[in-house]
């Protein structure tokens, strides 16, 4: 784990409420200004709704209660006052499924620098070209650009999504199952992007492939039942985890 200081974003008791119902339970993680950190642990364990309190995304959602303190650059993203456009600028999501807008790749990359302050045409490829550069399908889309992002292939698609965020110029990255509507070698393919962009940024990826999470994160957090159990280096995590129930988990004795 990183020292305190490294850390970006640090969050502190966090308990999560759909109405009634407590999903989450006094989480405490912190991440650090670069790297891999992987949330596994079975269906339902709570760590996609952890993923998705990182940057907000449970305000679209009715009933949810969030409580706990998020320090992003010593920041509360849930105070009154912190800028929801910003913190989904700053803290970029990739989902599941690829979302390409159904319109052209170059077009795709350049919806969120679009939306901010007034940029000129050489300075918006410039931005369009580094992002998709830095997801790793630069040399596959270059000649179409053009072209329709739904006509690419989901490795594709998927790594135009990440482009997209990476406009932004964001400081984290939040990935739900980034590969599992994938096939393997696309998923190999998209695996390689991320592990480029560790260098750069903090990404935090949900996975239900343990093997995924083995081979490119560094940090590995497991959650179940809405707890954090462990975190860790990925390498104790999986060979000599602290906790029996994490033990259970990595061998396959439940998931």
């Amino acid at each position: 784990m990183a020292e305190k200081e490294n850390y970006l974003l640090t969050t502190k008791n966090v308990n999560l409420f759909y109405g009634k119902k407590q999903a989450l339970f006094d989480i405490n993680l912190s991440f650090p200004k670069n790297g891999i950190t992987a949330l596994i642990g079975p269906s339902g364990s709570g760590k996609t709704t952890y993923l998705r309190s990182l940057n907000r995304m449970h305000d679209l959602t009715p009933g949810v209660k969030v409580e706990g303190k998020f320090l992003f650059h010593n920041n509360d993203i849930y105070s009154d006052n912190f800028d929801l456009v910003d913190l989904r600028k700053r803290i970029g999501m990739v989902f599941q499924q690829p979302t390409p807008f159904p319109f052209s790749v170059y077009d795709n990359v350049a919806f969120g620098l679009r939306l901010g302050k007034k940029i000129s045409k050489h300075q918006l490829d410039e931005d369009v070209e580094k992002a998709l550069r830095q997801a790793g399908v630069w040399n596959e889309v270059k000649d179409r650009l053009g072209a329709n992002a739904l006509g690419l292939s989901g490795g594709q698609q998927q790594r135009v999504s990440v482009a997209r965020v990476l406009a932004t110029k964001p400081d984290i990255l939040l990935l739900d199952e980034p590969t599992s509507a994938l096939d393997p070698i696309s998923s190999r393919v998209v695996e390689d992007s991320l592990l480029d962009l560790k260098k750069e940024y903090c990404l935090i990826i949900v996975t239900h492939n343990m093997q995924q999470a083995a081979r490119i994160s560094q940090t590995t957090a497991f959650f179940n039942d809405g707890r954090l159990i462990e975190v860790g280096k990925t390498r104790e995590i999986f060979l000599n985890p602290k906790e029996e129930e994490t033990q259970d988990y990595v061998s396959g004795k439940f998931g």
